[in-house]
């Protein structure tokens, strides 16, 4: 971590440097607007696919909308603890909530193909206990950074242990899950369900890609974030600011913008559609390739 500890000479007060560089604020501005685009954009997505299950990806929007504007603040002054704090909290804190929702997508869509035999785990325990285990990194990530807000040296470096624990805990969380996710993915390809028999030209595998990106980006960005918490206080990622807008703000944004262009909900939604219309229910009365189909799948 980049964080410096100071104590007082001739009678003064010790200080606590919390950055060695001066934050931009540019950059800071610039995330946070981008994030509360980013944000909003998913907001309005939600109503029209009816994905409620995307509201922790939401707040973990808001967390790293107000945690890039605490950076911006950390401009006026690296040694304030109130913006550092701010922006600490909310850009550790964000990573989990996005993963939840994550989680949550893929149980939908092995519940929408009818596909529960082909899924390592049961949609529902697979829901239950990849969202337990985020909610675990999520608590132990905020815990972790709540008490560096003390500004006491042996608390903060206990909170540091503790949030280096819950990016290496939420690093296997991620490979459990991804790996369980592929094995779908292969299973579904080799052994199609009636669902998918019947409607061929369905695009689901762009959406398993949009997941597997997105888990990706944010284990990328829990490595780096896993290394600047275990290296030294002289290491270049801790050191320059880059690595942080590179590595973190810019993975967290295109985690949220490949949900946007490919939005689970959107898949979900036409695979529950079809279902009601009577293409996806396995009756043997429905042509695979019927005046209508074309315009179904658009």
């Amino acid at each position: 971590m980049d964080i410096v500890f100071h104590p007082g000479q001739n009678g003064t007060d010790p200080w606590v440097e919390f950055y060695p560089y001066t934050p931009s604020a540019t950059a800071g501005y610039a995330f946070m607007g981008i994030f509360a685009v980013s944000t909003l954009a998913h907001i309005v997505l939600m109503f029209p696919f009816r994905a409620a299950y995307f509201i922790p990806l939401v707040l973990g929007g808001i967390c790293e909308t107000f945690g890039y504007y605490g950076r911006a603040w950390s401009h006026e002054s690296r040694f304030e603890i109130k913006s550092w704090a701010l922006q600490e909290m909310l850009i550790l804190c964000a990573p989990p909530l996005v993963a939840a929702t994550v989680y949550m997508v893929l149980g939908r869509i092995i519940r929408s193909f009818g596909a529960e035999h082909l899924s390592s785990m049961r949609p529902k325990w697979l829901t239950f206990v990849f969202v337990m285990n985020d909610v675990l990194c999520f608590c132990t990530q905020l815990g972790g950074a709540g008490v560096q807000v003390t500004g006491d040296e042996k608390v903060m470096n206990i909170g540091k242990k503790v949030v280096l624990a819950g990016l290496i805990f939420s690093l296997v969380v991620f490979a459990f899950f991804i790996l369980i996710a592929a094995k779908f993915h292969r299973r579904l390809l080799q052994t199609p369900t009636t669902f998918l028999n019947q409607n061929p030209d369905l695009p689901w595998q762009r959406y398993m890609w949009a997941i597997y990106i997105s888990c990706f980006a944010l284990m990328v960005r829990n490595l780096v974030r896993t290394i600047q918490f275990g290296a030294g206080q002289k290491t270049a990622v801790n050191t320059k600011e880059v690595y942080i807008y590179v590595f973190d703000a810019f993975l967290m944004f295109f985690t949220m913008l490949v949900l946007i262009i490919y939005h689970p909900g959107r898949l979900i939604k036409k695979a529950h559609r079809l279902t009601k219309t009577g293409t996806g229910d396995g009756h043997p009365d429905v042509p695979l390739n019927g005046p209508g189909m074309a315009q179904r799948l658009a």
